[in-house]
Order: structure tokens, then sequence, then C-alpha cells
């Protein structure tokens, strides 16, 4: 049996998580933290193979608490870490190329599933993969990356734009438009392709934004917000619920 530890702040994303887990032959959840401080001590104590580690937590990030582990536990005794996050490009790249696995929220069966599998290969081998974990975690940790202008197209020219010239990015059919300060471009990228391309912020399936361009945050309904951008228009873009708390966590609010 296969003991499992999970870390989430938010309630239902740990429920489901573990109900998706106790489904699968083999595994056992041994317990649960809704925050960083509180995951050290229980995992430090328990000791468990497998840690779920949510990426985006109020008090500790999951690169802060992984970092933190490998002090107290020493690599050789570090349980196998699986992050799991929202849409987060740099820690998703970070993964591929480092081969220790992640898991995107909301949860899959199939790709848990996945995940767990090689989890078993891995224990049954006895061969750890964490002799990795301070290249991973060094990929995580928001360094900035060196941006390339992007081409944009006006009137049949092709337009090179500094990525932090962006106000934001916006996708109206199947054309994706860029926003600077005074006039708006469209690209021949996708929403998905720009979203890796530059450091812009996920706040709608619609919509990206430079995060130092956001000028005011305005509360909406339901939990939700319109951020109003830096360009001479003041222009509104929407922030679903389900980018909230990336959102929060970028702002510090």
């Amino acid at each position: 049996m296969i003991k499992v530890f999970i870390v989430d702040d938010e309630a239902p994303a740990r429920d489901e998580l573990q109900y998706l887990l106790e489904k699968i032959e083999g595994i056992e959840v041994c317990g649960w933290a809704k925050n960083g401080r509180d995951a050290l001590v229980k995992i430090t104590e328990q000791r468990p193979q497998v840690v779920f580690l949510d990426i985006q937590m109020p008090d500790m990030t999951g690169i802060a608490v992984a970092r933190e582990l490998v002090n107290r536990l020493g690599i050789e005794h570090l349980p196998l870490l699986i992050f799991a996050t929202a849409f987060d490009s740099h820690a998703i790249e970070a993964f591929e190329v480092c081969a220790i696995d992640y898991v995107l929220k909301p949860f899959s069966r199939e790709r848990l599933a996945l995940t767990l599998e090689r989890v078993k290969r891995s224990l049954d081998k006895g061969e750890g993969e964490q002799h990795k974990i301070d290249k991973i975690l060094s990929l995580l940790e928001n360094k900035p990356r060196q941006e390339n202008k992007l081409a944009v197209e006006e009137n049949e020219r092709i337009v090179l734009i500094d990525p932090k010239d962006i106000i934001y990015c916006s996708v109206s059919g199947r054309t994706a438009r860029v926003k600077i300060m005074d006039r708006e471009y469209t690209c021949g990228f996708t929403l998905s392709e720009l979203e890796q391309k530059l450091n812009l912020l996920r706040t709608h399936k619609s919509y990206l934004v430079n995060k130092q361009q956001i000028r005011e945050v305005v509360p909406w309904f339901n939990g939700t917000y319109n951020l109003i951008m830096g360009d001479l228009t003041r222009s509104e873009v929407p922030v679903s619920r389900t980018f909230v708390k990336q959102l929060r966590n970028e702002l510090n609010f």
C-alpha cells in the first residue's frame, strides 16, 4: 500500500483529489494539510511515500514547502513530490524537462491513474527521481525569462512588439488580439501559445494580462473581479472564478 499525503489550501480540491486517489488500488491517503506550515509538520511526522503538493498557497508556496522538506529530510528521505497546478506554464515546462510529475486542476481520474502507475514503477525499482529536485525548484522560482519581440500584423505588415508594452491579449472566435497603449493588433498565435511565450497572467479563458499594467481590481459578481488596465482607454478585463486564486496570489491581496 502506497501512503499518499495531500497538501492544498482549498477544501473542495483536497476532497476531490482524495476521492479520486482512493478509487485507485494500492493507494492509501494517510493525511492532508491545508497550508504549508501544517504540511511540513505532518509530512515530517508521518513520512508518506508520495506527496501531492499545491503550488499556490497563501502562507507558503508549494515550492517553498518542497525546499524546506529537502532541508529537513534530506534528498535520500524525501517523498516523491507531485505538484498540483492550475495553468502554471513555468511549472509545466519544468516538469516536462525534469521528469517528476505534475497534475493540472481540475483533476482527471485518467491522469491521476497514469501518475500513480509511474510512482509505483519508481518505488518498485527503488529509483527515486528526487535527485533532480534542485533543478526543478530552481526552474519554478519565477526567474525572468529572456523575452523576444512578438510579431503581430497590421495592414499586411509585420510589427514587432516588446512584451513589456502589452496591456492584455484576448481572443474572439479564432483570432487572438494584442492590446498595447494606444492600439490593437491581431496575431497568428493562439491564446495558449501566447501564454507559453510571454510572461502574462491568465485571468479568463479568453484573456491574458500584463500584471504590471493592472491599475485597479474591482470586485464583481459571485466572487469575480474586473481589472482596470493602464492603457489610454482604461480597458476592463474580466477575472473568472477559475483564476481568482491565482490573481490574488500574484498580486498579494
